[in-house]
């Protein structure tokens, strides 16, 4: 992948890679995260040729992890995150290093969990900003569909289970063709409804690194209906015990948004936790996800600087 040279502001810096993944997830099963962020292969899906590119270093122990914007000029590096796990003084460094790069003082920490959030609070020359609220949900509690909690989400899962020839699997590498053009209409659908592409070249991205890691880091599922690909879905482990719901698309049919949304949560079931991420600010999606009751929130926000 063509990207930033690696000099000046950028020495000692590399591109992020599936190599990574073993210590990077030991940075953060140590800092406990809990952010849908912090998830390595949707690091991995924000890199774009020539484009973006999401860079790592090492500081004092802590993991830095920075994001490079090119194709205009002039190119500009943030951090992503903050370190992992957070020290102070290695992210005041890695700013600077940032800033140096800008050639000013505006470098920014993209994504910022709560447990972070509540240290850097204090810190004088960064003010959060509330960024969105992820949903939390415990995958177990989806054997049983029983009682009034869920009763929306049995409403729209009867609707899939009422059709012949449904079958749902894991994903094999002769999906991926399907899946692209199952993609592809909804990129359409989306932009006719909203404007915008709706992050699709990011699922892409996803696809493309399907089979490229364990299951347990990066787990497919597809439902079929009568031998048609109908809906897709990704995650993994983030760290032990917590998941990450990484990446959802179906065709429309009704009730399939609710069904595989369920039935992928439930393939997780391994896991005390799922991060499903955001509602993006999408009303029907928060619908959607409300229905599925979250056992708890997560709160995400972006680390801007104060005044000189």
């Amino acid at each position: 992948m063509s990207g930033p040279e690696l000099t000046g502001a950028l020495s000692g810096l590399v591109p992020l890679a599936i190599g990574d993944l073993p210590r990077f997830k030991a940075a953060v099963e140590a800092a406990r995260h809990e952010g849908w962020s912090w998830y390595l292969p949707h690091l991995l899906s924000r890199n774009r040729e020539g484009r973006r590119s999401v860079l790592i270093g090492e500081d004092g122990g802590s993991l830095c992890v920075y994001f490079w914007r090119g194709g205009t000029a002039p190119a500009r590096l943030d951090l992503y995150l903050p370190p992992v796990p957070l020290d102070i003084a290695a992210l005041d460094r890695a700013l600077a290093r940032a800033d140096e790069h800008n050639g000013d003082h505006s470098a920014e920490v993209l994504r910022v969990g709560e447990n972070d959030a509540a240290t850097l609070t204090h810190h004088a020359r960064l003010r959060l900003v509330p960024r969105r609220v992820e949903y939390l949900y415990d995958p177990a509690a989806f054997a049983d569909l029983g009682g009034g909690r869920y009763r929306t989400l049995r409403r729209h899962t009867a609707l899939v289970e009422a059709l012949s020839g449904v079958e749902v699997r894991p994903y094999e590498p002769g999906d991926a063709a399907a899946c692209l053009s199952l993609l592809e209409r909804w990129r359409e659908g989306h932009r006719a409804a909203h404007g915008n592409a709706g992050g699709a070249g990011a699922s892409r991205r996803v696809l493309a690194l399907a089979g490229r890691l364990l299951p347990v880091d990066l787990l497919g599922e597809v439902v079929l209906v009568d031998g048609r690909l109908t809906a897709f879905a990704f995650g993994g482990e983030i760290r032990p015990g917590l998941a990450c719901f990484l990446e959802a698309k179906s065709d429309g049919t009704p009730g399939m948004s609710h069904f595989h949304r369920r039935s992928f949560l439930l393939r997780l079931r391994g896991f005390e936790l799922v991060n499903d991420g955001s509602d993006l600010g999408r009303p029907g999606l928060r619908q959607l996800k409300e229905s599925l009751r979250p056992v708890r929130t997560h709160a995400e926000f972006r680390a801007t600087r104060r005044p000189r």
